[in-house]
This record gives C-alpha cells, sequence and structure tokens, in this order.
C-alpha cells in the first residue's frame, strides 16, 4: 500500500518538489542571505584592494601597477579548475570557507598588507561567481535580490563606521562586527550547503558581476559619491541609497510586467543614468543614482543564466555526482524523489526528456503512470562544461572591475586618450548586455502569486527600511561644534596634503589624521587631496569623516571627477564661499580651489584660500595659468591667507608669482626655510606653501611630524594687524 508523504521517513521519502528543492520562499530566503553576505565580503575585498595597488604605482610606477592589477585580477579565473576538481556543491563551500579565514586574518593583521588584502579580494569575487550560481539556482530574482540586498547591507555598515571600512580599523567594534559578519557566514553556509547541487546551466553570465560591481564601488553604491555630487551629508546620502535598494527590490518583484524585449531600453536608461551621475552634480545626480539602482536591479533579474528550471518551476534537490560527472557538463542528470498527490513517491524524468513520471506501487514495484497527450518537446538546454563556464565568470568578472575602476583612477597619472568617465559608462553597456542581448533564453517559471510577493520580497524590502535606523542615530548623535581657541586678532591655521588618506604603510587611518591635526588646536584648517570616494583611498568619504570627528564644518571643492579636492574646515563662522576650477591647461587632472573669509571673535574677517595644482614638474605653464587665476580669485582680498600644495619649490618662477603679489611666506619668514615637506619616508621636496598678505604676521610655525600621508602638514599661528 502507499505511504503517506506526512507519515513517510525512508530515504525517497520528501517535500513538494518546491520544498525540497529549497525554492519555496523559506528555502530560498537562507540562499539569498548567504549570497548578500558575501557580496558584502567582495565589495569590501574590492575597496581593500585600492590603497594596496596605488602603493605600487608610488612605488614602481602606474604601468607597472596596472600589470600587478591585471595578473591578480585574473586569479578568479581559477573558480573554473576548482568546480572540476571539487564538483561546484564542494567548491562553493571552499571558497566561503576560505573566505572567511583570509577575512578574519585581514583583521588580525595590524595592516591589511598586499597579499592579504589582494587575496581577500579575489577569492571574494571568486565565492561571490560559485554562490550566485547556486542561488540563481532557485530563481533569478532571488539572484538579483542577493545582490541588492548585500548592497544594503554594506552601505548600512559602512555608514555606521562613517565611511571607513572595518577591514582598517582597530579596536573592539570593527572585530565584533568582524567576528559577527564571519559567524553568520558559515551559518548561512551550514544552512545551505545541502542545498548546493551541479550546475548544469550556462554560468558565463555571472562575468557580469564585475562591471556591475565597478559601477557599485564608484556610484551606485557610495554615500561618499553621492554625498560629495549630490551636495549632501553622509547620513542623508546613506538614506537616499537604501530608499533607492528598497525600490530596486519592488522592481524586481514587478519585473514580470516588463516584456524582455524592452530590456534593451532599460539598458539605455542604466547608461544615461550613470551619464547623468557623473556629469550633472546636485538634484540630477540624485534622481540619477536612483534610477540606475533600479535599472541595474532589473537587468541582473534577466540575466540569461539565473535561471535554468528543470520540469517546470523547480529546481528539485540532486545528490551532488562528484566532481568527474559535473566537469563533464551533465548536470542535473536525475532528481531527489518528491511526494505526489497521495502520499506516492514521484521520481522526475532526466532534465529535457518529455514524458510523465513512474509512480510507486504497492510491493516497491514501479508501473508506468498514464501518459497525458503529447505536448511539445521542450527547447533543448545547451550545456557547457560547468569548468569552463566558471573560469569564464571569474574572469570576467575581475577583469570587468579592474579594467573599468583601476583605469578610471590611473588615468589621472597616465592620461588616457578619452575622458576617464567614459570607462564607467562602458561598465553600464557590459551590465546591460547579457540581458538586452540574450533575454530570449531567460524562462520566466518561477512560482508566481503569494510566494513571489509575500513569502520573499516582502520581508526582503523591510530590510532598507529597518536599516534607516543607522542615519537616523547618526543625525541624533551630530557632535556640538568645536570652540574656537582664536582671538579677536589671531587665529591657528593648519595645511595638508592627505593623500586621499592612504599613510606610508599603504593603509587607510582617517583617525591618524584626525588625531594630528587635533594635536595642533586649529581653528582653521585647509586640506588637499581630499578623498570623497576613490576607490584607491578606501573609498573613505574624508571631508565628511573629518568633519564629524573634529566637529567643525567645512566647504568643499570639487576637482578631478568631482570625488576628490579641497576642503577648508573651520571652528570659526564662515561667509562669502567660493569654489570653482582653475585653468585645466596641459592636465592631465581638473584643479579646483576654495575660498572663504572666516570671523575672528569680535575682530575683522580672514579671507582664506586654498589650491592644489598641477603635479607634473615640466608643466610649469599650468601652474602660471593656474596662480594667475587663483590669484585673480583671491589676491585681491586683504587680509588674506593663501595655503596648499602649489607643487613648487622654492626659486622657481611659479612662486616668484606670489612674491610680486605682495605675499609672505609663513614658512620663510619665520625661519625654517630649509625643512622639507615631502614625502615624509624621506623628505627631499618643499611643494607645500602658507602664503600671507602684508597685513598678516606668522608664529609659532611648525612642520608638524607625522606618517599618515606623504606630506607632513604645516600649521602656524596667524596674527592680523
Amino acid at each position: 500500500m502507499d505511504v503517506p508523504a506526512s507519515t513517510s521517513r525512508g530515504p525517497e521519502a520528501t517535500a513538494p518538489a518546491e520544498s525540497a528543492s529549497g525554492t519555496g520562499a523559506a528555502g530560498r530566503a537562507p540562499l539569498v542571505a548567504l549570497l548578500a553576505v558575501v557580496t558584502v565580503f567582495a565589495v569590501e575585498g574590492l575597496r581593500a584592494s585600492g590603497p594596496p595597488l596605488d602603493h605600487v604605482a608610488g612605488v614602481g610606477g602606474v604601468a607597472v601597477a596596472a600589470l600587478v592589477a591585471l595578473l591578480v585580477y585574473l586569479v578568479p579565473l581559477l573558480a573554473g579548475p576548482l568546480v572540476g576538481w571539487l564538483g561546484a556543491r564542494r567548491a562553493t563551500s571552499a571558497a566561503v570557507l576560505l573566505l572567511v579565514a583570509l577575512r578574519l586574518l585581514e583583521q588580525a593583521v595590524p595592516t591589511p598588507g598586499f597579499g592579504t588584502a589582494l587575496a581577500t579580494t579575489v577569492v571574494g569575487l571568486g565565492a561571490l561567481v560559485l554562490v550566485a550560481a547556486q542561488t540563481a539556482r532557485a530563481g533569478r530574482r532571488g539572484f538579483a535580490l542577493g545582490i541588492v540586498l548585500g548592497g544594503v547591507l554594506d552601505v548600512a555598515v559602512r555608514s555606521a563606521f562613517r565611511s571607513w571600512d572595518p577591514v582598517w580599523q582597530p579596536g573592539l567594534l570593527p572585530w565584533l562586527y568582524t567576528a559577527l559578519a564571519c559567524l553568520v557566514l558559515v551559518a548561512l553556509l551550514a544552512r545551505t550547503a545541502r542545498a548546493f547541487a551541479p550546475v548544469p546551466g550556462e554560468v558565463r553570465s555571472f562575468a557580469v558581476l564585475g562591471p556591475y560591481l565597478a559601477l557599485y564601488v564608484l556610484i551606485l553604491g557610495s554615500p561618499a559619491f553621492v554625498a560629495s555630487q549630490g551636495g549632501l551629508g553622509a547620513p542623508w546620502a546613506t538614506v537616499l541609497l537604501l530608499f533607492g535598494a528598497l525600490l530596486a527590490i519592488e522592481a524586481i518583484g514587478r519585473d514580470r510586467r516588463l516584456p524582455g524585449r524592452y530590456l534593451w531600453v532599460v539598458g539605455l536608461v542604466l547608461l544615461a543614468a550613470v551619464a547623468a551621475a557623473l556629469y550633472l552634480p546636485g538634484v540630477p545626480a540624485l534622481i540619477a543614482v536612483l534610477v540606475g539602482q533600479v535599472a541595474a536591479a532589473l537587468l541582473l533579474a534577466r540575466l540569461p543564466a539565473a535561471y535554468q528550471p528543470i520540469d517546470g518551476d523547480s529546481w528539485p534537490a540532486e545528490p551532488d555526482r562528484g566532481p568527474a560527472t559535473e566537469a563533464a557538463g551533465t548536470g542535473g542528470a536525475r532528481s531527489a524523489p518528491a511526494a505526489g498527490a497521495g502520499g506516492r513517491r514521484v521520481v522526475a524524468d532526466r532534465v529535457g526528456r518529455p514524458g510523465g513520471t513512474r509512480v510507486g506501487v504497492p510491493g516497491g514495484g514501479m508501473r508506468p503512470r498514464a501518459r497525458p497527450a503529447p505536448a511539445p518537446a521542450p527547447s533543448p538546454v545547451r550545456r557547457r562544461t560547468p569548468a569552463i563556464g566558471f573560469a569564464a565568470a571569474g574572469l570576467g568578472a575581475g577583469l570587468g572591475f579592474v579594467l573599468v575602476v583601476l583605469l578610471y583612477q590611473a588615468s589621472y597619472d597616465l592620461p588616457l586618450p578619452f575622458d576617464n568617465r567614459f570607462l564607467p559608462l562602458a561598465g553600464a553597456v557590459l551590465v546591460a548586455l547579457p540581458a538586452a542581448v540574450g533575454y530570449r533564453s531567460t524562462v520566466d517559471t518561477e512560482p508566481a502569486g503569494p510566494d513571489r510577493r509575500g513569502g520573499l520580497l516582502a520581508p526582503l524590502a523591510g530590510v532598507p527600511a529597518v536599516l534607516l535606523i543607522v542615519p537616523i542615530v547618526l543625525l541624533l548623535t551630530t557632535p556640538a561644534p568645536a570652540h574656537p581657541s582664536a582671538t579677536a586678532n589671531s587665529l591657528r591655521l593648519v595645511t595638508w596634503n592627505l593623500h586621499y588618506g592612504v599613510n606610508d604603510d599603504a593603509a587607510v587611518d582617517p583617525a591618524a589624521i584626525a588625531a594630528t591635526l587635533r594635536s595642533q588646536h586649529p581653528d582653521v584648517i585647509v586640506l588637499q587631496e581630499v578623498n570623497r570616494g576613490w576607490p584607491i583611498g578606501g573609498g573613505t568619504d574624508l571631508a565628511e569623516w573629518l568633519s564629524r570627528s573634529l566637529a567643525m564644518p567645512y566647504v568643499w571643492s570639487p576637482a578631478a571627477d568631482g570625488q576628490f579636492g579641497n576642503v577648508i574646515m573651520s571652528s570659526l563662522p564662515m561667509s562669502q564661499v567660493h569654489t570653482g576650477r582653475l585653468p585645466y591647461g596641459q592636465g592631465p587632472q581638473r584643479r579646483s580651489y576654495a575660498q572663504a573669509t572666516v570671523q575672528l571673535p569680535g575682530g575683522p574677517g580672514l579671507t582664506v584660500c586654498t589650491a592644489h595644482l598641477q603635479n607634473i614638474t615640466e608643466h610649469h605653464a599650468t601652474r602660471d595659468a593656474e596662480i594667475d587665476a587663483l590669484l585673480g580669485h583671491c589676491g585681491q582680498h586683504a587680509p588674506v591667507v593663501i595655503a596648499g600644495d602649489f607643487n613648487s619649490m622654492p626659486g622657481w618662477p611659479e612662486i616668484a608669482k606670489f612674491d610680486r603679489a605682495g605675499l609672505v611666506s609663513a614658512q620663510d619668514s619665520t625661519g625654517h626655510a630649509g625643512e622639507l615637506t615631502s614625502p615624509t619616508d624621506t623628505p627631499k621636496y618643499r611643494p607645500d606653501w602658507i602664503f600671507g598678505s602684508d597685513d598678516v604676521a606668522f608664529n609659532d610655525f611648525r612642520i608638524v611630524p607625522s606618517t599618515a600621508s606623504d606630506h607632513f602638514p604645516l600649521a602656524t599661528t596667524v596674527r592680523l594687524g
């Protein structure tokens, strides 16, 4: 007699096909969560890889750094041989566990070095491809949701740590976060590993993760980009990104309403959104980021390889037959039995084989079930060797990221024959192509109805809303403004080139920068090379981080691509604020200046200007034009102090321009002419200056010893009258 499914405990007795396969809402959620956490680790690693590679550029040149970066980002292709050796199930588990071990090691070392940072990065990319393939087996929406949700968690964590990734930070709190994240990842792996199975479908399309993550790190997941380009404070930038993620999750849930033939329109929308975000600051950039988040999520949800169903709308559970059969690409030859109606055991036929099922009968025999009327045979699924597909996906993910991001950054030292902002636009095209071109192979057979909307999307849509507590807490805990130490006729001023927050050890350490500045008790701070989201600076928003740490508001003057520039901070009231571009000349980088009038307590106002001039030594004509423009904007005010990194040495014609304008050097007038300011390991140059008009005097000048940048800060007391 038949055994009811509810009481059977035999090895072939399972839940209905969908729940047995883990493709129901409850079964998909752990896979989606696993992909989300791996995404967090991967993007953390991608940001951490920037400073070590930039250090290589500083030591060996940009060409050497580019070659090293290409070699490093080729490593994710080893996901293919790993699958061929261990099989997809074991390879996925091994990659995730190795990622956890490397992340703990990275947190344990005082400074993530070249080896640990880059190893974590490439293993993170490989693990992301492998886990994405497993998650996509349960549904293409689950794959897209996992990636989007990973971005949500990453943005919230970075907001909680004020854009300074925990991997760079000492102390208990970063360790607690790292330990908890690793514990959660291991628990999710234990929960989902049994659902892992061979991946017989096309997996090369997962190469799209590379250019997608490039867009994420540069724009779509960068609170620093949103804050600098949109003119928002960091907490509000986080709010906007979380809201965009909520819209993206809702769009994924409604993507059935979008005919596949219109996916190319979504691709064009993504391209336009990236262009607007890069070229149109202010409100247009904010709207563009929101639109870009939604468009990218829709394209991920329609990735052709993301859902390869068996026998209808679900993946049956399948035992891993070992690496030999997986490598042969047979994939999915036999499914786990599922309980049929009336407690009968139902065994699905092989993939793509038309026909019915076999039904258990009393005595253990099997007899053919009555076949329904012949139906058209399903289109055959073209199979490829999984190892080759995973190798292609890993290679594309690595190169898709590095060619967009690091070439984008390298262009400021190794000029390209085109605007470097074309590289993120190319990344948008690469994200759009797989879905727009291959939509005909996308099988839309996922469960609909309550499972699709209420079972998984509803709770996930609430995650961004819950995480809004992070920026709200930051807003509620904004420190009170710093109390100035200035008098009616004097103030303390510091100028410093921050090298985008990367120190001599190629580590990101804004806390050391803040401590050095705080030690000088400044009333006014002028900063150059301030990073606001650059990957080679770890993606940190230095302007917001230092402003909050020092409790000083700031004026931001964007240069280069808008995520790098000059800052004036002051504990004194500021007025008559002006920022602008300096002449481009021979390039390769757009330069800017910032100007503000600070009001001394009960005394006169002092105009303060800062700039960072052309750094290529032989480009004297460009610096001449930049200085003429700077003096034209600032030199007519009195009293005035003009300070910054002018990339000019004593005795150069550029410095003579300041002398002819009647400005006096603080360093020379106080008897420190022979002291050098850069680089900090072996000082050879004096490119940093503080000039004042003839109604300004300087004393207490000092060059502050610090290795938090590749320049030393200059501090002085400015006296008026």
